[in-house]
């Protein structure tokens, strides 16, 4: 009697296992296939391999809740699952499953690529590939080598990057993966740019568009790839084409929709427009790509915060996890592990959000040599009106130049929706400001002070810069000054002590632009104060 009970126990419980190893099987497919599951789908299959199941049945589970945490957002949780299957993997059994076990290494080099961990990624990649040629899976073993390429461009070891992938070409070709070796060209033509090995990115770029399988029969590439264009932009660029370069940076700003593209293309376009002398559509484009940098570092800012909101939940729930299954060593163990997880994580936010200031200030600096040349047109535009029969002709273009310029400064202010109070803090808090209240008093404004005069009235008050510069009323040099101190907001005798002149001289200045500009027969200084303090 009891051996047929046991008899029937074991039936079925060798049924219930046919039945779950089925369940288990068809989420794996939903996996590969990329299709949606969650965690309450996966977890019965966990606990009941646990139990009842083989290494492999136990690698395999943990590993499909650790890819339901990561499409849920839960990083740390899916490492964490990760950690589990391989603890259960048997890799001295004969029939140790290596190709999955090669998945989820591959799957923790992932996050810890995103995670900015690359000597981590690079450990994981390597044990990915080992196990993948033990499986028998070539092409896996194969993407994950070439996947350590980036994590060595991403160290700043760029020959080690190009030697793996150069090395991984040569091995899709001989096992007859032609695609996946031109799309592999496609990470070196970036580093090879910036190493100035042109006739190699030639010969790369050929490869990728003929043979990756990427682009289109009107040659336009894959949807997500649109950053390529900035690659062959580059290579124009830097051999001298500027037309080609200029129709890829168009490509890609036509194309490629998010912050990285839009920004990437208008400062390849900036170069171009620098390097023809086009000074106005350099500012515009590199005015661009400022705005569009300032955007990104949002958007990444706001992934970091992300992250470290997931690693918070994570911590939270963990917490309570162990004070209701786990006893109090176990528990401070985890709880240690929780925060080192944490600090790790802050210290790489920082890291990054240090960077992106940083590459923030190279665009603002950038801003500023681009209102540089703005304040040098306008600069000879006043000296030429000194000679304005010997150089009309100069002078016509130059203003010509100065209004395309105005008028892109114009849009720029549009766009960032200054008010008036924001202008008037901008010129108050600026160096140039605090240089004039310690000279007010009695000192003559230097050349390059009075061009800091200037390039403050540029950039907070076009409407003004504009009007008092218009060709109609022939103003020189030093009118123009007078009205720049005026709306900065100092005296009739704070400015001749500034620009050497006698308070006489002012107000023979100030009445004729009264008269010339404003069409205001009679007034004083202080008339035209106010009506200059209307412009912005």
């Amino acid at each position: 009697m009891l051996g047929l009970l046991l008899l029937l126990m074991g039936c079925t419980t060798a049924g219930e296992r046919a039945r779950m190893c089925a369940g288990l099987d068809s989420i794996n497919v939903l996996n590969r296939t990329n299709q949606p599951f969650t965690v309450q789908d996966v977890e019965p299959y966990v606990q009941f391999f646990d139990d009842h199941g083989t290494p492999n049945d136990q690698v395999l589970a943990h590993y499909l809740l650790g890819r339901a945490y990561y499409e849920h957002g839960e990083a740390p949780m899916a490492l964490q699952c990760y950690h589990e299957a391989i603890n259960c993997a048997d890799t001295t059994a004969q029939d140790c499953d290596y190709a999955q076990l090669a998945r989820v290494y591959g799957q923790m080099a992932e996050l810890f690529y995103y995670q900015g961990l690359y000597r981590q990624q690079l450990e994981f990649e390597q044990q990915s590939v080992r196990y993948a040629w033990l499986g028998k899976d070539t092409l896996t073993a194969l993407m994950n080598y070439e996947q350590e390429s980036f994590a060595y461009e991403r160290l700043g070891l760029s020959d080690s990057s190009i030697f793996i992938i150069e090395d991984v070409v040569a091995k899709y070709e001989q096992n007859g993966y032609v695609s996946e070796a031109a799309i592999a060209l496609g990470g070196a033509i970036i580093t090879l740019l910036d190493k100035g090995e042109y006739q190699k990115v030639k010969k790369y770029i050929d490869i990728y568009e003929s043979k990756s399988g990427l682009f289109d029969a009107q040659g336009k590439i894959a949807v997500g790839k649109e950053v390529y264009y900035n690659f062959k932009g580059q290579y124009y660029l830097n051999t001298g084409r500027l037309d080609s370069a200029e129709f890829y940076f168009r490509k890609e700003l036509h194309d490629g929709k998010d912050f990285n593209n839009q920004g990437a293309a208008a400062m390849g376009l900036a170069k171009i427009y620098q390097k023809q002398q086009n000074n106005d559509s350099a500012v515009y484009y590199a005015l661009y790509a400022h705005a569009m940098g300032d955007s990104l570092y949002a958007h990444k800012t706001m992934q970091t915060i992300k992250r470290m909101q997931s690693l918070y939940d994570y911590t939270r729930n963990q917490e309570i996890a162990q004070k209701e299954k786990e006893n109090a060593a176990k528990e401070k163990r985890k709880l240690y592990f929780c925060i080192s997880l944490f600090l790790l994580i802050m210290t790489i936010a920082i890291y990054v959000i240090y960077g992106m200031r940083e590459e923030k200030e190279k665009q603002r600096v950038l801003y500023l040599h681009n209102l540089e040349q703005l304040e040098q047109t306008q600069s000879e535009i006043l000296q030429l009106r000194a000679h304005a029969d010997e150089y009309e002709d100069l002078l016509e273009e130059k203003e010509k130049q100065l209004a395309q310029q105005r008028d892109e400064m114009q849009i720029h202010r549009k766009k960032l929706l200054f008010d008036h109070s924001a202008i008037e803090k901008n010129i108050k808090e600026s160096d140039i400001y605090q240089i004039l209240l310690g000279k007010q008093y009695g000192q003559a404004l230097s050349i390059a002070e009075l061009r800091e005069c200037r390039k403050i009235v540029i950039e907070n008050l076009p409407e003004f810069n504009s009007l008092l510069l218009s060709r109609q009323y022939k103003l020189n040099a030093k009118d123009f000054n007078v009205c720049i101190l005026f709306r900065l907001g100092f005296k009739s005798k704070e400015i001749s002590n500034m620009l050497n002149i006698t308070q006489g001289r002012v107000s023979q200045i100030s009445s004729k632009i009264l008269r010339e500009v404003f069409e205001k027969d009679e007034g004083g200084a202080a008339d035209l104060i106010a009506l200059l303090h209307e412009l912005y």
